[in-house]
């Protein structure tokens, strides 16, 4: 799907005037997307069908807004169907101290600039592009006084997105997270590009706010709708919002609001499947440790329920088999890292070696580090282990497990970290006991070769590179005698001169014999470079396009039978080399890569409407930059198709990374665009 990129503003002061205190509610709405009662009216709304430059996503309509003792609560309706866009940021700012001091500009560097009495202290923050919708797409931010920066704070306690023809985001934060006003002026609106994008669209704002035209100008926030915190007695009944898992025989339940002491500790108020609950205890304000009997049941949907447990306005929970209950598996995991290839080459001695597994997932962590660590048998055999119970949710269709998808990486003596990217791994959490047996670094004895091996490479000119008389090529890769570096090692320098394995001397065909030593890695990606005569810069061959990659066959091939590749044309590592690249698009657009699952290999689309310096980055699940794929000037066109970049699921040194979530960036000038993508192998 082709994305537009556009910045939108909506709802700031409604006709009635800035400053103006509007109809809000008292109360506890739910989290779905639904305009509930309790919200009243709109606090600001606009009229639908100001269409600016023709995009209908662009046309935000009303913000509501309410709060009960704890939560505020903000609804905004879109008159567009979210879901099938798909990609807009979402922001309200909020002021609470009723005075000029407070953000200036957006947190997000965008042209936008903060210029009313009311200047926000607080920037909520949220986006819709990689559905399903949760508050892991959403932040809050603070302005810090006294200078000119922002820097997130929190998340979002709660949100959902009810898409259709008019869209409603809805969420849910905590009064605490902004100081616990007694009132605030907000402003809220909407942005789906980088940088460089403008406003568009208002509610009723003052005459010429955010009347921009086009996307460069820099568009003004007005934050003035205020809104005054409402108060009355609590007539919402607690509800169980959830579990965190402690030990197989201790379970913890956590409830939407603080809960009374007294019912909140008696055992006979709670049930579990299977188990008997013989002691409760107050665990904080708004949680509960269940005290079981025996251990929870491996592998299927355990139930646990909570009746005639009262807030502390005395109101009971609602005992209707759903908003009393959670629901959730455990399984067994036993891991097995396989660490005696690392340990030839990172010993410690005498030092005692300690191994750690760090992960996404409850018990494991990714800092602090080496707090969940592996141990050695009694064998000593280099195989460390560890035995871990992870909890899921129960699937929501007639209780099926779910599959849960598991990030870890090992670390050595607390400090060294693999090198691969995260390791992904599939928790199926209706199979009671699994066990993961993995090496460090993906890499086991049977990568690697065990006699030494010759590699003949050889590379003619195409017609895209031709060669001339003084140019020099050489061949770099990922494994020694290889190397990524430029220039390249000497003993990497090809020759076209008659001598072997060259046949014939200046006939264009460049080769070159090399020996690749007994534990080299056996699958390894090289490319060849050029240097052209009387330059001094190494080019590489294929832009945009994966690597060489080979096999390192040590059953079939030695010293005295080399490996011999097959003449290959310079510049040119795949069957298709180029097509027409179309009318240069009017926007900045990154597009899904294709195919997306993929395995090893995917095309990165995107469009590019003027020329300019690109950077287009891979990066892992955790943030960590694995591949820089593009870096360079391209000149505008769309590059789709063969005009595409390939990823062929290999990181900056070459090594093939494991399987998993992983983002792709693309920068330009400023703007900058992500997308998320799956590799599985």
């Amino acid at each position: 799907m082709r994305r537009s990129y556009t910045l939108l503003a909506i709802l700031a002061a409604i006709t009635l005037g800035a400053g103006s205190v509007h109809a809000e509610g008292f109360g506890t709405p739910t989290i779905d997307g639904v305009i509930d009662g309790v919200y009243g009216a709109a606090e600001a709304t606009d009229p639908s069908g100001e269409l600016w430059n023709g995009l209908t996503n662009l046309d935000l309509t009303n913000l509501y807004v309410c709060n009960d003792n704890t939560f505020w609560y903000f609804a905004i309706e879109v008159n567009a169907d979210i879901a099938a866009t798909a990609w807009a940021k979402y922001i309200i700012d909020i002021d609470v101290t009723n005075d000029t001091d407070g953000g200036t500009s957006d947190a997000w560097a965008r042209p936008v600039l903060v210029n009313d009495p009311h200047k926000p202290e607080y920037s909520l923050r949220s986006w819709v592009d990689n559905l399903p919708y949760d508050p892991t797409d959403s932040q809050v931010w603070a302005w810090t006084q006294g200078t000119t920066s922002w820097a997130q704070t929190s998340t979002l306690d709660d949100v959902a997105l009810a898409a259709g023809a008019t869209s409603v985001l809805e969420w849910k934060v905590a009064k605490s997270k902004f100081g616990n006003p007694s009132t605030i002026w907000v402003e809220a609106w909407t942005t789906g590009g980088g940088g460089g994008d403008n406003a568009q669209d208002t509610s009723n704002d003052p005459a010429g706010d955010w009347d921009a035209i086009d996307w460069s100008s820099p568009a003004t926030i007005s934050v003035s709708t205020q809104v005054a915190e409402q108060s009355g007695g609590d007539t919402t009944p607690p509800t169980v919002t959830g579990y965190s898992y402690d030990a197989l025989d201790r379970l913890v339940m956590h409830f939407s609001e603080p809960i009374d002491t007294l019912t909140a500790q008696i055992g006979a108020n709670y049930s579990v499947t299977g188990e008997v609950v013989i002691g409760a205890v107050l665990n904080d304000a708004s949680s509960v440790e269940l005290i079981l009997g025996s251990d929870m049941s491996l592998g299927s949907c355990i139930d646990a329920e909570a009746i005639n447990v009262k807030d502390l306005a005395g109101n009971a929970i609602v005992d209707n088999n759903v908003t009393n209950v959670t629901s959730l598996f455990l399984t067994e995991l036993h891991i097995r890292g396989q660490m005696s290839i690392h340990l030839q080459s990172h010993t410690f001695f005498p030092a005692i070696d300690t191994f750690a597994i760090e992960g996404s997932i409850f018990p494991l962590t990714w800092d602090p580090t080496c707090d969940d660590l592996l141990l050695d048998g009694g064998t000593v055999d280099s195989v460390y282990e560890a035995t871990l119970v992870f909890a899921s949710d129960c699937g929501v269709v007639s209780n099926e497990p779910d599959t849960v998808t598991l990030e870890y990486k090992f670390t050595h003596q607390c400090t060294e970290w693999e090198g691969v990217s995260n390791h992904v791994y599939e928790l199926n959490m209706g199979v009671p006991i699994d066990t993961l047996d993995i090496w460090w670094d993906n890499q086991a004895p049977i990568d690697f070769t065990d006699k030494d091996i010759d590699v003949i490479f050889n590379t003619i000119s195409s017609l895209q590179a031709p060669f001339v008389p003084g140019d020099t090529l050489a061949v770099n890769g990922s494994i020694s005698p290889l190397s990524w570096d430029t220039p390249p090692f000497a003993t990497s320098i090809m020759a076209d001169d008659g001598v072997l394995p060259d046949t014939t001397a200046a006939d264009g065909r460049y080769t070159k014999r090399m020996t690749f030593p007994a534990g080299s890695l056996k699958n390894f990606e090289y490319k060849y470079l050029l240097k052209e005569m009387g330059d001094t810069l190494w080019v590489f061959e294929c832009d945009f396009q994966p690597n060489r990659s080979i096999f390192l066959n040590d059953t079939l091939f030695s010293t005295s039978s080399p490996i011999v590749l097959d003449l290959q044309w310079f510049d040119i590592c795949r069957d298709i080399v180029g097509i027409d690249a179309g009318e240069v698009p009017s926007r900045f657009s990154l597009l899904q890569n294709v195919p997306n699952p993929f395995n090893p290999t995917t095309v990165i689309e995107f469009e590019l409407p003027e020329a300019a310096r690109v950077n287009l980055s891979i990066y892992d699940a955790s943030g960590r930059l694995v591949r820089r794929l593009v870096d360079r000037e391209l000149p505008a066109g769309t590059y789709s198709g063969s005009r595409g970049v390939i990823w062929s699921g290999t990181d900056d040194r070459g090594m093939s990374v494991a399987s998993g979530v992983y983002f792709y960036s693309l920068d330009m000038g400023g703007e900058k665009q992500t997308r998320k993508m799956v590799l599985v192998r």
